[in-house]
């Protein structure tokens, strides 16, 4: 079941949900708003990413501010963060997506990574930004970035995410980790 504005605010005081800093206004008749952290991690071209080898590109890590925003170019691609931090019980699901008022100018904040598990403790959520448009646009921190839609689970998750996930000591935007990328008999 998807959490309504009231919904959300139950979750907010059983603590199934906290958000750091919170704005009241961030909530939304069916999920939150999120907003853009001030780093950027900027893969460098020039390298074959191997999973096997956990062979990543470099990174120019990039920090932007109101007097000096981000040009994300026409088919780029950044990796950014939430400037709130999440914390997401066990009890929850929370889905990241992009705002529709982005999109409409080519802007997705995820690749195919929306789901932020339950579990997931006081980080920021790490967004793959890319400019599908003809046009530039601008990266400012703290701009609305995207919506996150949390979905009460049926039972608990038996495994918090913080207790096995590769990113869990992460603290804001994070590179790529190729620990478990194969499947173990």
């Amino acid at each position: 079941m998807m959490l309504s504005d009231l919904d959300i605010r139950e979750a907010i005081k059983k603590g199934w949900i906290a958000v750091d800093p919170f704005y009241d206004k961030s909530i939304r008749p069916a999920g939150l708003t999120l907003h853009l952290g001030e780093k950027l991690l900027r893969p460098k071209p020039g390298k074959v990413v191997d999973i096997k080898s956990d062979k990543i590109p470099d990174y120019d890590e990039i920090t932007i501010s109101m007097d000096k925003p981000y040009e994300l170019q026409p088919s780029e691609f950044v990796l950014a963060h939430t400037y709130e931090k999440v914390t997401v019980s066990t009890k929850l699901g929370f889905l990241i997506e992009g705002r529709s008022t982005l999109a409409r100018v080519g802007l997705t904040i995820v690749q195919t990574a929306m789901l932020v598990y339950p579990g997931h403790t006081n980080r920021c959520v790490t967004l793959e930004l890319a400019n599908h448009g003809p046009n530039a646009i601008l990266l400012y921190p703290k701009m609305k970035i995207a919506r996150a839609a949390l979905i009460e689970l049926k039972t608990a998750a038996s495994i918090p995410y913080d207790q096995t996930g590769k990113y869990r000591n992460q603290e804001a935007v994070g590179r790529p980790i190729f620990e478990d990328e194969f499947f173990e008999e």
